[in-house]
């Protein structure tokens, strides 16, 4: 905790509005240096509402490339109002893009292409983040970036805007009421209108408040790459005309940029801003497009952009409009804020429809109306396809789910969705449906791992037994997070070693979870990793001994033995999308990476063993960052006919490995849920929408024909 009499005041390093001033001071106790933002606060009410900026840098300090924020205290001053002051790192002020901007220009010193590159793609991931957690800053200038000079990354700092972003109801969040905040030369055009066209007498104005950053980031990388202050870009009037203002300077960048940057810097500028991409969306486009440099056929390094990239993200912004749209129903819920017992018996027979156009699957021909244990099976004297199937799962040693339904939680927000795909509750069409609210923020790329106690073949434990022990995890997703949902709550458990998103999990005999691989939050790389979480002790191990033989984030691991786990593709900074398999041996502890390859490098896909020799992988993103659709059945013949392969698979030599293709899923995409096995052998694939935001579409595959 800071007192102020703590800290001994050296240096002023800026002031501004709200009787703002910034400090470098020392922290007496330790000697260490500190930049200190004071802020005064006419009444408590405002005093609380400047505690907000505090609350939004707590809130994002998972960021390492947002200013790190240790606390804050106030105190009442002589005149009888108050004093917060925030305690942040300090950054030296050479750093400083608006210092290093006017130095530049007065030098004619322009950024070279590298420099202006890691630029843009360290302000994109960053608030890219920020937007996946709910936060937007909604004052973007360069005054508010410092630049490492050591790694290129950028720093946001100046929270002093910010604000969460709740959905809007009536429009299914593509806007939002807000005061008007920012810097007047950085507004977005709508802003700009309502703000300064119209003589300021509009405070509010309705509008999506990352969009509006996005632009407002799109002027500061034109300003830095043209070395010219940004003035009549966000206008339309008879004095300046913004759009031709753009097209203008960005055919002067041609001649120093290439053009991956003058098409990322074009899109941000959109004025309409239905047409203008997210920062989530334009991740997807500077970020998962860096591993397609591999796959370059000129060769050479372009970690911005690439074939199509325009066209796929105007179709992304399309989809998402179309979206907003769509799930408007599921935005016009109102229902009752959960305590962290989420109280879902209330809701379970709730209309809240979650309406995604799942449609019915026209090859599997299942219908949803079948149980596990139907009555009238009994009475028959004909197999029923639910038992052919049981049947089938006990001879081939499946791993059966012994769930008839799907939980979706939000990727930083605190909505829980729910879809039945059989049973007495499955409808006809079964539609997500909002169950809960949890109160608190689910993080963003979550690994969601259900538990369901083990059972394998024909040994099916009672429905009792199985609402006992069946749970759900949520993992990593941009922290150590380790989060159980089990009988109405959410439980924190051991956090796991690393902070890590993007890896695989296995359950293993419903008392184990496996993990392999990931992307590394901290230090941004690729893991090899292994650990493994005990369940019943809570606590997480890892093995420095066993580690993949490639680094690998976006990967899929299935389960084919007790003992044995396959882990297929995912993706390398420096090999891009992956095609290797490896296979891990829990018994040895023993990782080997295997000669064959997948017939196409794919990440973010599923996988999941249908007999005692065959693993399929569904769906995921290819290279160019393609949406997927391709079925590839891995076929393990362990050379020995009539054997289960328990023994004579620990024996490589032995082994011999196919894979072939199989008839296309319905929807291409990513596909990260577990794959729900039901009761008559179909798989129930769930695909995201709107990169978790949005519960994922459901589609059906039937594979017992290829078994």
């Amino acid at each position: 905790m800071f007192r102020k009499q703590d800290f001994k005041k050296i240096d002023l390093l800026g002031s501004g509005k709200k009787n703002t001033k910034i400090y470098k001071a020392e922290h007496i106790p330790t000697g260490k240096f500190y930049a200190i933002k004071e802020v005064e606060a006419k009444t408590l009410d405002k005093l609380n509402e400047y505690k907000e900026e505090a609350v939004q840098l707590f809130k994002v300090q998972n960021h390492p490339n947002v200013l790190q924020f240790f606390g804050y205290y106030f105190y009442e001053t002589m005149y009888n109002t108050f004093r917060i002051a925030m305690v942040c790192e300090y950054m030296d002020h050479r750093t400083n893009l608006e210092y290093m901007f006017r130095k530049r220009k007065n030098q004619n010193l322009y950024w070279k292409q590298d420099e202006l590159e890691k630029m843009i793609v360290s302000v994109i991931s960053t608030l890219s983040y920020l937007q996946s957690v709910g936060i937007c800053h909604r004052d973007l200038k360069p005054a508010n970036l410092f630049l490492s000079p050591q790694s290129g990354e950028v720093k946001i700092i100046d929270f002093g805007e910010s604000k969460d972003y709740f959905k809007d109801q009536d429009d299914g969040g593509a806007g939002t009421m807000a005061t008007i905040r920012g810097t007047p030369q950085y507004l977005s055009p709508i802003l700009w209108r309502a703000h300064v066209e119209e003589g300021g007498n509009t405070r509010h104005v309705t509008h999506n408040i990352f969009k509006s950053d996005v632009f407002s980031c799109g002027l500061i990388f034109y300003q830095f790459g043209a070395m010219e202050d940004v003035t009549g870009f966000n206008q339309k009037n008879q004095v300046n005309d913004g759009e031709k203002l753009v097209d203008i300077g960005l055919k002067k960048l041609r001649s120093r940029f290439s053009d991956h940057i003058i098409e990322i810097v074009r899109l941000m500028l959109k004025f309409e801003e239905s047409e203008r991409p997210s920062f989530i969306e334009l991740a997807k486009l500077v970020l998962t497009s860096t591993e397609n440099t591999i796959d370059s056929p000129k060769g050479g390094k372009h970690p911005i952009g690439g074939s199509g990239s325009t066209a796929a993200i105007q179709k992304s912004i399309e989809q998402s409009n179309q979206n907003k749209r769509v799930n408007k129903t599921f935005s016009n819920q109102n229902i009752k804020d959960a305590s962290v017992n989420l109280n879902i018996d209330s809701q379970t027979n709730s209309n809240q429809i979650i309406n995604l156009n799942n449609k019915r699957d026209s090859k599997s021909g299942v219908s949803n109306q079948l149980m596990p244990n139907m009555i009238e099976e009994s009475q028959n004297n004909l197999m029923t396809q639910s038992e052919l199937f049981r049947s089938y799962a006990d001879q081939n040693n499946l791993y059966l789910n012994l769930t008839n339904q799907m939980y979706w939680f939000e990727f930083g927000g605190n909505k829980i969705g729910r879809l039945f795909i059989e049973g007495p509750e499955a409808e006809e069409f079964p539609k997500w449906r909002l169950i809960a609210k949890y109160k608190g923020e689910f993080p963003s790329h979550i690994t969601l791992v259900y538990i369901n106690g083990g059972a394998v073949g024909s040994e099916v434990i009672t429905q009792q037994q199985n609402k006992n022990i069946s749970t759900w995890f949520l993992l990593g997703g941009m922290g150590n997070n380790c989060m159980q949902y089990i009988d109405k709550n959410i439980v924190n458990k051991s956090p796991l070693p690393n902070e890590k998103s993007f890896f695989a999990a296995v359950p293993v005999r419903g008392s184990i979870i496996y993990t392999f691989g990931g992307y590394e939050n901290v230090e941004k790389c690729q893991l090899k990793s292994c650990e493994y979480y005990s369940i019943d002790k809570d606590k997480w191990y890892s093995n420095e001994e066993v580690q993949l033989n490639e680094a690998r984030s976006q990967c899929s691991a299935a389960l084919f033995e007790d003992n044995i786990i396959f882990i297929f593709g995912g993706y390398n900074k420096e090999k891009g999308t992956l095609s290797t398999i490896e296979r891990y041996d829990i018994n040895k502890k023993r990782i080997t990476l295997l000669e064959i390859v997948m017939p196409l490098a794919l990440r973010r896909f599923a996988s999941i063993k249908i007999s005692s020799s065959k693993v399929l992988l569904l769906g995921g993103i290819g290279r160019l960052n393609k949406d997927s659709d391709v079925v590839f059945c891995f076929d393990i013949d362990n050379g020995q006919e009539g054997n289960s392969g328990k023994n004579s698979h620990n024996n490589l030599n032995s082994v011999k490995y196919s894979i072939e293709n199989l008839d296309k899923i319905d929807k291409a995409g990513v596909i990260e849920y577990p794959v729900i096995l039901d009761s008559v052998g179909s798989l129930h694939l769930f695909i995201e929408n709107a990169t978790g935001t949005s519960p994922p579409v459901r589609s059906v595959y039937s594979f017992l024909e290829y078994s």
